[in-house]
């Protein structure tokens, strides 16, 4: 049975998914809770050790982050399993699991959340650290449904490794990418500012803005930018906040907000001159 990650005493399961698992842990050397996160592909040896160097590169620079809305990364390391990231313990739920279960924010505490994410990103961004896996599953909501960003550098890793063994491997989630991520294009901040936008579309309408039958479907809707206009999907949404989360959306990176910080600042302005007129949706 697994007992230990690096020095680490495992104490039990948080989740699994499609590059690893994530595991409660004891941290011995500074007496201290934390969640251990395992990185795992089915891939050859060579490979695999270029792609742990990537991961523990990203590892470390996402480590340097500091910010209330950003998961605090205490530790990275190698193990007899592959890449561990060690990091802060979080209680709640991620956004992703809350959309599931029913949880319909009003628009301003959709909004709200959207502006802590997008402080986080510009605080990334300001660093020169672009997240590229901007999704529901990655926004953790600890209490009073405070978000935190997870998972910076993954992404980025698996796109940035030019390995033979992970062509056709799409990094994300193709229902939150940008449509440069999706046709291999150099990307930079603007992708996680489009992938917030879809978040934020997905929160106040209660379904995904693309969302077609096969990833052919979506692949072909997000290239073409053709997701329904929010104050058509859903009647309590003010037509300036659907013009808001278009232009985070738009197919072409120049016409979104130019950063993070000025997506922010919008949905600031927002909530400050809107958002008591808005219905809950």
């Amino acid at each position: 049975t697994l007992s230990h990650i690096g020095r680490y005493a495992l104490k039990q399961q948080l989740g699994q998914g499609g590059l690893g698992t994530v595991y409660e842990a004891w941290d011995p050397m500074l007496s201290r809770t934390v969640a251990v996160k395992t990185l795992q592909f089915d891939i050859d040896t060579p490979s695999r050790l270029s792609l742990d160097g990537l991961f523990l590169n990203e590892a470390r620079l996402a480590a340097g982050l500091s910010h209330p809305n950003i998961v605090t990364i205490f530790d990275a390391g190698l193990s007899a399993f592959g890449v561990y990231i060690a990091m802060e313990r979080l209680h709640g739920r991620d956004l992703r699991h809350a959309l599931q279960r029913g949880w319909r924010p009003t628009p301003a505490t959709a909004v709200l959340l959207a502006r802590r994410v997008a402080d986080g990103l510009a605080y990334a961004h300001a660093r020169g650290i672009v997240h590229c896996d901007i999704k529901p599953a990655n926004i953790h909501l600890g209490r009073k449904d405070k978000p935190k960003i997870l998972d910076f550098g993954i992404a980025r890793a698996i796109h940035g490794s030019a390995l033979p063994a992970l062509d056709g491997m799409v990094a994300g989630s193709p229902h939150y990418l940008s449509p440069e991520q999706l046709l291999g294009a150099t990307v930079d901040a603007r992708c996680d500012i489009y992938s917030l936008g879809v978040v934020l579309y997905e929160m106040l309408s209660g379904r995904k803005a693309f969302d077609g039958a096969s990833l052919e479907n979506i692949y072909a809707d997000v290239l073409a930018g053709r997701a329904t206009p929010l104050s058509e999907v859903v009647a309590g949404v003010p037509a300036s906040l659907s013009a808001l989360v278009a232009r985070a959306m738009a197919r072409d990176p120049a016409e979104r907000p130019a950063t993070a910080a000025e997506l922010s600042l919008e949905l600031r302005r927002w909530l400050d001159a809107d958002a008591a007129t808005a219905k809950p949706v």
